[in-house]
Parts: structure tokens; C-alpha cells; sequence
């Protein structure tokens, strides 16, 4: 018997991105093994979950986003990086309250010196919270401590809303996603791999905001448009905007990703606009505020490139995907191989 084949079209995010798209920083080949052979290492996967990591490719990932960093930094990314797909395979499958034991680890370790715990996950995290510190400025620090838990939070949230059957509407999703999906902690590194430090008055400023709110949900609603295929398969499609889209708009997968075609592009004029008016701080700190805006560029344009070239989205078909932009829909329970 055969079946009919759903299909959708995807925007074309690629053309909306109006700088040059990051190219792979030079350590990244290098920097990827090693941080791939650490986490091998440390026997927190079973070979299922090592094949799903492998896919992901983070190395790529961090190699467009963060094309900048020296040596020592860029090998701390990929390992942070690493380890939150670490986590996010973890929780993917557990319920609630199950989940909160591993994100309390998570952040435990990172902001409690003190903070003892006799888990695979606890040891990992451990060994990177060392050999952060060997580096990191305080502020820098602290603001990663302060995203690191609202992320470990929202992705205990996230279990609990998995659990429940619940999806939550458009106003109150936004804020969650832009806390589980990482990308906070994640911009956090600019400031690490650039090595400067912003005060806070700069991350209070309101046209600030605009700009790296413009920049976090880009990268949100693109995540979810590129991974929706992959995850209702899975049948993990809660904590997604394409089927917060569906059920707000009561659209089909095709009007969604439309929408997030248009949101993109409403979010890519606001980051630009804004960009232009930031007020001045002083030459020094408007300096690393022009560095760190293109820091956020270069995740925004990194993060695309990296959805269409690895394999954790689209598979085999990740060329098809990039060319026709023409995705079919995998049977549930299921992905490409």
C-alpha cells in the first residue's frame, strides 16, 4: 500500500540574512575531535545517544557561529555545546519531575564549588566548570550563571509540559523557548570568545534588548521551522512554534512555516534598525558592543548555514532541503537515515 506523501516548502531564511555568512573558524576540525573524544570519554551516552550526537555535528555548529575564537576558548564552546546536547537527549525522554534532577545537576555544578553529586553527568560537568574558570572574566561568569538557570529551569518546564499533553499559545511560548532552547547561555559566549566584558547597563538598555531579542528569537523560530520534521517523528512536536503556529492559527505545517517566513524577516528589520540607533556608552564599551552585535549576527547566519549542512534535520536530504527547499514529511516513530 503506499501513502501519500505531505510535503511543505520552506522560506528562504538564507536570502532574508543580509551580512556574509561566517566562515568555519580555523580551529574548528581540531577543537571538534578533541571536545567529541571528551564527551566519548566520559561514557554519559549509550551508542544510540552517541549516533544522535555525532549527527548533530555540534562541532559545525560552533565552528559558523563562533568563527572568531582563539585556540583555548573555541575548544571551550564546542565542549559546552556538546554538553547541552548532552542534556537535551537526556531529558528528551523523561517526564517532569524525573527531569529536574538532571538539570539541577547541570547548574549545580557550574554555580556551587561546594555542590557534590556521584553521576556520569555531575563528573562531566565538573571537569568543564574547571577548565572554564581557568579563563572566564567574572561578568562574564555571572551572566552565564544567571542564563545557565533559566535554562536548566525552562527545560525541566518543557518535561513537565511534554508529560502533560499541553502546548502552550504563542504569548506564553516565546518567553520559554527563548530560555530552553540554550541560546542565551550560548550568546553568552560571544562575550567569552571575544573576550570582553559588557556591563550591565549596556544588557539593561531597551534598543539592546530589541537587538539581542531580535537576534535570540531568529534563531528560536529558524531552529524550530528546520527541526519539526525530525521531531514529529519523534512525536516531540509541544515544544515547537510550527505547532504553536498550527494550533493558534488553525493552519497546516505549510501556513506555519510561512509564518515564521514573515516573522523572520519582521525580526531581521527590527535587529537592523536598532543596531543603527544603540546609544553611545563611551569608545571602549561602544567597541565591544560592535563586537558582540556581530557576534549575534554571526550565530543568526552560523545557525543557518549549520541546519542545512549538517545531518540532524534533514538527513540525507539536507541538499534537497537547501536547493528546492522542499521537505517531506518522515513517518512518525521514525528518522532519516
Amino acid at each position: 500500500m503506499s501513502s501519500t506523501l505531505i510535503q511543505y516548502t520552506l522560506p528562504d531564511l538564507l536570502s532574508i540574512y543580509p551580512f556574509d555568512f561566517p566562515k568555519a573558524n580555523t580551529h574548528a576540525q581540531e577543537c571538534s575531535a578533541e571536545s567529541k573524544e571528551w564527551v566519548s570519554r566520559s561514557n554519559v551516552f549509550d551508542e544510540r545517544r552517541s549516533a544522535l550526537l555525532g549527527k548533530a555535528q555540534s562541532g559545525l555548529l560552533c565552528a559558523v557561529a563562533y568563527p572568531y575564537a582563539g585556540r583555548e576558548e573555541f575548544r571551550m564552546t564546542c565542549d559546552f555545546i556538546n554538553l547541552l546536547f548532552v542534556l537535551d537527549h537526556i531529558s528528551d525522554d523523561m517526564n517532569g519531575q524525573d527531569a529536574h534532577g538532571p538539570c539541577e545537576v547541570f547548574y549545580q555544578v557550574m554555580a556551587d564549588p561546594d555542590f557534590k553529586h556521584d553521576s556520569i553527568l555531575a563528573k562531566i560537568m565538573l571537569d568543564f566548570r574547571q577548565g572554564l574558570l581557568r579563563s572566564a572574566k567574572p561578568q562574564f561568569f555571572k551572566r552565564f550563571l544567571d542564563n545557565l538557570k533559566r535554562y536548566t529551569k525552562a527545560v525541566a518546564q518543557e518535561a513537565e509540559l511534554r508529560e502533560a499533553g499541553e502546548v502552550y499559545d504563542l504569548i506564553n511560548f516565546v518567553p520559554l523557548r527563548r530560555e530552553n532552547s540554550a541560546i542565551r547561555c550560548c550568546f553568552s559566549f560571544i562575550e567569552f570568545n571575544f573576550g570582553i566584558e559588557l556591563p550591565d547597563e549596556v544588557f539593561d538598555d531597551p534598543v539592546f534588548q530589541s537587538v539581542y531579542f531580535a537576534a535570540v528569537d531568529m534563531v528560536c523560530w529558524s531552529n524550530d521551522l528546520f527541526s519539526y520534521n525530525v521531531e514529529q517523528a519523534m512525536g516531540h512536536t509541544g515544544n515547537n512554534i510550527v505547532t504553536v503556529l498550527m494550533q493558534e492559527q488553525d493552519a497546516g505545517i505549510q501556513e506555519a512555516a510561512d509564518c515564521i517566513g514573515v516573522v523572520f524577516k519582521q525580526l531581521m528589520a527590527r535587529f537592523l534598525k536598532d543596531k543603527s540607533r544603540l546609544p553611545s556608552w563611551g569608545a571602549v564599551i561602544d567597541r565591544d558592543v560592535a563586537l558582540y552585535v556581530k557576534g549575534l549576527a554571526d550565530w543568526v547566519g552560523g545557525n543557518l548555514v549549520w541546519s542545512f549542512q549538517c545531518a540532524r534535520y534533514f538527513g540525507t536530504a539536507n541538499n534537497v532541503a537547501l536547493l528546492s527547499r522542499l521537505v517531506t514529511l518522515y513517518p512518525k516513530d521514525t528518522e532519516d537515515e
